[in-house]
């Protein structure tokens, strides 16, 4: 892979490090007893906004009797990093400098451009 294809990786986020409700990176991010994972914001906001006042998990629907909500340690730790190297590849230079190495082809006009300089010279 090169720095082009690792540009266009990190430009587009993986569906799972973006917090279903708010379309989002993860701020904050907790997991409910059903494993599914949401912005503490966006899943509070969901159960105080939600009518009746059920706390259920929006992707699954499944009720819990408490808010338990635990900090998605991985996910953070995750969110992190894909922060850390998007800030990187921000500094990267888009186009990668060209180099021949030893044994590759050369093309066929520099070539025939340097032959026709040497009979010039």
């Amino acid at each position: 892979p090169n720095a082009a294809d690792f540009l266009h990786w990190n430009a587009s986020p993986a569906p799972s490090a973006l917090c279903p409700i708010c379309r989002g990176h993860f701020k904050d991010p907790v997991i409910l007893d059903c494993d599914h994972s949401y912005c503490r914001a966006c899943i509070t906001r969901y159960w105080d906004e939600s009518l009746p006042r059920v706390l259920s998990c929006p992707q699954c629907k499944t009720v819990f009797e408490r808010k338990n909500l635990r900090t998605n340690v991985k996910l953070a730790v995750e969110v992190k990093i894909t922060q850390h190297l998007n800030a990187k590849t921000a500094e990267m230079p888009l186009v990668p400098k060209c180099r021949r190495r030893r044994g590759e082809w050369i093309p066929v006009t520099s070539i025939q451009e340097r032959k026709v300089g040497d009979l010039i010279d």
